[in-house]
């Protein structure tokens, strides 16, 4: 009996684990809200078809799945493309947005399209810059038209397809998240800009992950998705992986001296 007991909670446990190793990527994309420069309706498919030839578990979700995979998922990974966030997740209301809840108690989500939380819903729901202060407690895009970056040593190691040198026009100013004690990663800067970028504000759990957020240039939708999809298996799937085999091999040691 005492066996039996022990062989069904590792199932149980095993079951749990592999579900947190094999988590299922939201792409948000849509329709009846508005979008940026970005057109969606070609870049959603494109990010699930460059996940799915990597074998991540993805769905292209409309706004009542985002917010249901977001209460259900507190450490899931969303990809927004649509440069602007539905107001179900973003009203610029500070704590009280789900967006803001979900990244600081663990969410990944990935950003690329315009400003991030510029607006809500369609253009004319504008906050402005003040919409990522009140997610992030401070802006850090700027507004820097063809700002050349070139892609760091941890850009070409995590995002083999990147390119050595690319515009961007809405970079990360890295002296900003360095004066408020960001944790981050730079994987294309100029030395005081970046994008792509990946950052936490300090106590937020989870990552905001710029991917081009206004490129330059020729940035195709195939190249975009690509390059998600390398950051996403290299970078943020490789936490979850290890994360899994860690809670498995701690529990095996407690299993062994039931």
């Amino acid at each position: 009996m005492r066996y039996f007991i022990v062989a069904c909670f590792i199932g149980l446990l095993l079951c749990g684990n592999i579900q947190a190793a094999t988590m299922e990527v939201s792409i948000y994309y849509d329709p009846a809200k508005g979008n940026a420069w970005i057109d969606p309706a070609q870049v959603a498919p494109a990010v699930e078809k460059a996940l799915t030839e990597k074998k991540i578990e993805c769905s292209i979700m409309n706004t009542k799945a985002l917010v249901d995979y977001m209460n259900a998922n507190p450490e899931g990974i969303v990809i927004m493309t649509s440069g602007i966030a539905p107001g179900e997740i973003f009203k610029s209301q500070g704590d009280k947005d789900l967006v803001h809840k979900w990244l600081f108690a663990g969410g990944i989500m990935f950003w690329t399209g315009d400003w991030p939380f510029y607006y809500w819903d369609v253009p004319a729901n504008c906050p402005g810059a003040g919409g990522e202060a009140s997610v992030f407690g401070v802006t850090m895009t700027q507004g820097a038209d063809g700002t050349k970056v070139k892609a760091t040593a941890k850009g070409k190691e995590l995002i083999p397809s990147i390119n050595k040198e690319h515009l961007s026009s809405r970079p990360v100013s890295m002296a900003i998240l360095d004066s408020r004690k960001f944790t981050y990663e730079s994987y294309a800067d100029n030395g005081t800009l970046a994008d792509p970028i990946a950052f936490q504000a300090e106590e937020m759990k989870g990552w905001f992950v710029n991917v081009h957020t206004w490129p330059e240039g020729v940035i195709t939708k195939e190249q975009l998705g690509l390059e998600m999809a390398e950051l996403l298996e290299n970078r943020f799937l490789v936490d979850q992986d290890v994360e899994a085999k860690d809670k498995l091999a701690a529990t095996w040691g407690l299993i062994k001296n039931f």
